[in-house]
């Protein structure tokens, strides 16, 4: 047991501390990517988009990746790869949390542009900041725990929103800061009330206990 991590005590504290970071940064990526897919039908009910508006702010976030991963690279060539990783995972946290505060579709926009150049700059600078701090001996092992680390994304992702949806408080990533719900289960609900005809009132707000309640009743389904 002990000879199948012999690889990783023998890289320095500073690559195991860079190969962490670069995992998680990956990790967090994936995650955002896949509950993205996940929520997309709710958003688009709840910001009155259209299947082609929602596609484009895909394509946008992903072209935005693209100019991230050639904008950080050129950074950590000047600055240094830490420095370089540290900018892109701050921009693409940043953005990420702001997201959940966009009321219009404009704004979400503007927002998964900015998170886009953060991931895209996280995927170049992370990968060659393992690539140089790890013995060459062990260089395809660490990456390989970063490129795993997608994965992990993923699959916590798709085991996130089932569990937050009965309190009616959002997906974990877009608790809207406008006065509509944002998760799945909210907007379903709205639907349901908008086809019976009754009044939605102020349960249609993503944290009032009217929402909180109906959400609970239904069952998320």
């Amino acid at each position: 047991m002990r000879s199948r991590f012999t690889w990783w005590r023998e890289a320095s504290p500073d690559a195991r501390r860079a190969l962490v970071a670069a995992a998680f940064g990956w990790m967090l990526d994936s995650f955002d990517v896949m509950l993205w897919a996940m929520v997309l039908a709710a958003l688009m009910a709840d910001l009155g988009m259209t299947k082609a508006t929602a596609g484009l702010l895909g394509s946008l976030t992903l072209a935005a990746s693209a100019a991230g991963g050639l904008v950080f690279g050129v950074l950590a060539d000047r600055f240094g790869r830490r420095k370089a990783l540290m900018a892109s995972i701050l921009i693409y946290s940043v953005f990420t949390a702001a997201c959940g505060f966009a009321t219009g579709v404009a704004m979400l926009a503007v927002f998964r542009v900015f998170l886009g150049l953060g991931m895209g700059g996280e995927w170049a600078s992370g990968a060659s900041l393992v690539s140089e701090t790890w013995p060459a001996r062990h260089r395809g092992k660490a990456l390989g725990v970063v490129q795993s680390s997608w994965a992990v994304g993923y699959a916590l992702a798709a085991a996130g929103p089932p569990s937050s949806c009965p309190l009616g408080a959002g997906a974990p990533s877009f608790s809207s800061g406008s006065r509509r719900p944002s998760s799945p289960c909210g907007s379903r609900n709205g639907s349901r009330s908008r086809r019976s005809g009754r009044p939605s009132g102020r349960g249609r707000r993503a944290f009032g206990p009217v929402s909180a309640r109906s959400s609970a009743a239904s069952g998320c389904g």
